[in-house]
């Protein structure tokens, strides 16, 4: 079996929830914490500020933060996971294209103050990127694109790792989220997704990496994702993150507005 298949463990809709919520508490410490109380002196920011202290409300800050860094490979493993899965793989990134664009407006007002902010995009557009590589990936596998690369004399490895670096630079020059290690970690979830030993290993060096600054924090997100049983679970939450997504940065700010607001 290509896939866990155990009874117990959490199911792919538990794992999404945990997922889900670490990004919650990631930009609840970055927006709402540390550009609004933190960076909001003389408004109700400033007097929550100096009824708690400014350290207690850095440590709380940075303590989402780390917690944050748990979120996205959860919900990276799992997009790998329901794209292997999906019956309709080019409506499923549409989905995700989609998400990235909606919540982009959102999530520059929330983090930057500005609605467009062209020099760093949203998490989601990493995920729709990593998607597009593992979809070309797949092509590998197909007959007549096999007769093809023989013909044209080129290896599955050059292709692969073609396809790879072509995804990780055009992640690197829009600055999505996670960039070019979010694409590698969803590459290297993909092309070991038959292997927990080899995806364990794997994600735990690219998390570990990503997160070397939050003393490697991230690596921890492996102790659900090795729980997760290979079931979905009895709720159809599909479209779970993408209505999560957008709409989460637009409580933040409006949270955000009301602590501005003083009074």
């Amino acid at each position: 079996m290509p896939y866990k298949s155990r009874r117990s463990g959490l199911t792919g809709n538990q794992l999404k929830i945990i997922g889900i919520a670490a990004v919650l508490i990631d930009n609840i410490g970055a927006v709402v914490i540390q550009r609004y109380i933190l960076m909001e002196a003389g408004t109700m920011g400033g007097r929550l500020l100096a009824a708690a202290g400014e350290g207690r409300w850095l440590i709380a800050g940075q303590a989402c933060r780390y917690v944050g860094r748990l979120g996205f490979p959860i919900l990276a493993f799992l997009t790998v996971e329901e794209f292997v899965r999906a019956r309709e793989r080019g409506i499923y990134a549409i989905r995700l294209l989609a998400t990235a664009v909606l919540a982009e407006v959102p999530f520059d007002l929330a983090v930057y103050g500005t609605a467009v902010y062209p020099y760093y995009q949203n998490m989601m557009f990493t995920l729709f990127i990593g998607v597009l590589v593992i979809t070309a990936l797949e092509w590998m596998e197909d007959g007549a694109f096999q007769t093809t690369m023989r013909a044209r004399s080129l290896s599955r490895a050059a292709y692969g790792m073609a396809v790879t670096a072509l995804g990780c630079a055009v992640s690197w020059l829009c600055q999505c989220d996670y960039n070019v290690l979010g694409v590698l970690f969803m590459v290297s979830m993909y092309c070991f997704r038959r292997s927990e030993t080899a995806q364990l290993i794997s994600g735990v060096v690219l998390c570990a990496v990503e997160s070397v600054g939050c003393y490697c924090i991230s690596a921890l997100s492996f102790v659900p994702i090795m729980l997760y049983n290979g079931r979905r679970g009895t709720l159809q939450l599909k479209y779970l993150l993408c209505a999560f997504y957008p709409l989460h940065f637009l409580a933040l700010l409006g949270i955000g507005a009301w602590i501005g607001k003083g009074a």
